[in-house]
């Protein structure tokens, strides 16, 4: 699992860890020669890395040149000044984050495991929002590329949508959107997301001033950072410093008015994709498949859905 930034990158048997070796929890069992073997590999990742970072430094220091970009969301903002901890691409964080900020129980995220049909129908329903954790490598350039030519629609009224002014809090700012455009369904409590969004605080083009008004309430409201904060040092790989380059990014899908919406903090506004032909999962994971994955094969990601736990079942699953 990663940090607003670094993504499940290995499963072997049960085995998982970040990209980069920098924190592996080994889950193989040596006793067969397929075990011992694979455990093998996995302690010599680290070195097999040091060893590509320094056969390729032009095309890393590239990369995070990228990763540096989408830290905050534009040049006339000061988010390399405020940084806040990346959280890790784990429902239970997720879950935990909601919680600590006042949403109430009976909406949770669970882990999406493929974007094939067979294991979309495995996740509980209704979906009211997915979140994508994306890598920022040099293939960013075609991933962008493919969603600006996916996202041609206007932008629906009534939406929420915010900058991103705070460094490594894309995935704060990715749930904060799943949430926020879906109090018709969830209750937001009188934490600090009260009042965000609605008509009192949208207003309808959901850009320009809008969008960075609603980023100057997020980065100055202590709450959301000491929620963050502590939804981040949950997480079970090691936190990572605040300030840390990652070099992976969070943005939510989201349903409005029948339209499929991009939310991204780093763009200057909404992306729609279009109408919602089969549902919001499975639409969000065709954009996926078709801008995302298309775009920088090979690579790894992590999807999350946020959906109807009305029993705490979900929440309890991520949470074990």
């Amino acid at each position: 699992r990663s940090r607003g930034g670094r993504a499940l990158a290995l499963t072997w048997k049960g085995a998982r860890g970040d990209h980069g070796g920098a924190r592996t929890r080994h889950r193989l069992r040596a006793e067969t020669p397929a075990g011992a073997m694979a455990t093998a590999c996995m302690m010599l990742l680290p070195l097999l890395y040091a060893q590509r970072t320094a056969m390729d430094r032009p095309r890393l220091a590239r990369s995070a040149v990228l990763a540096s970009a989408l830290r905050g969301g534009g040049d006339d903002v000061s988010f390399q000044q405020q940084y806040w901890l990346p959280l890790e691409s784990s429902p239970a964080v997720f879950n935990d984050f909601m919680r600590r900020v006042g949403v109430a129980e009976g909406w949770s995220f669970t882990d999406v495991y493929s974007l094939d049909e067979e294991l979309l129908a495995m996740v509980p329903s209704p979906c009211i929002a997915v979140v994508l954790l994306f890598p920022v490598t040099r293939d960013f350039g075609a991933i962008d590329a493919l969603r600006m030519r996916s996202a041609t629609g206007p932008v629906p009224p009534g939406l929420f949508f915010m900058h991103q002014h705070v460094g490594n809090a894309c995935g704060t700012v990715a749930a904060v959107h799943a949430i926020v455009n879906n109090q018709d369904k969830i209750a937001v409590g009188g934490g600090p997301l009260a009042g965000m969004g609605g008509a009192d605080a949208c207003d309808g083009d959901a850009s320009g001033a809008s969008a960075s008004s609603h980023a100057q309430r997020f980065s100055s409201s202590r709450e959301l950072q000491e929620a963050t904060d502590s939804s981040a040092r949950s997480g079970a790989t090691a936190t990572p410093e605040r300030g840390a380059e990652v070099d992976y990014h969070y943005v939510c899908f989201v349903d409005r008015g029948g339209q499929l919406i991009e939310l991204d903090g780093t763009k200057p506004g909404p992306l729609n994709h279009g109408p919602i032909q089969d549902d919001l999962l499975r639409d969000a994971a065709r954009v996926v498949r078709e801008c995302f994955v298309k775009g920088a094969p090979g690579a790894h990601f992590n999807v999350m859905a946020l959906v109807a736990d009305p029993d705490g079942e979900v929440a309890r699953d991520a949470a074990s």
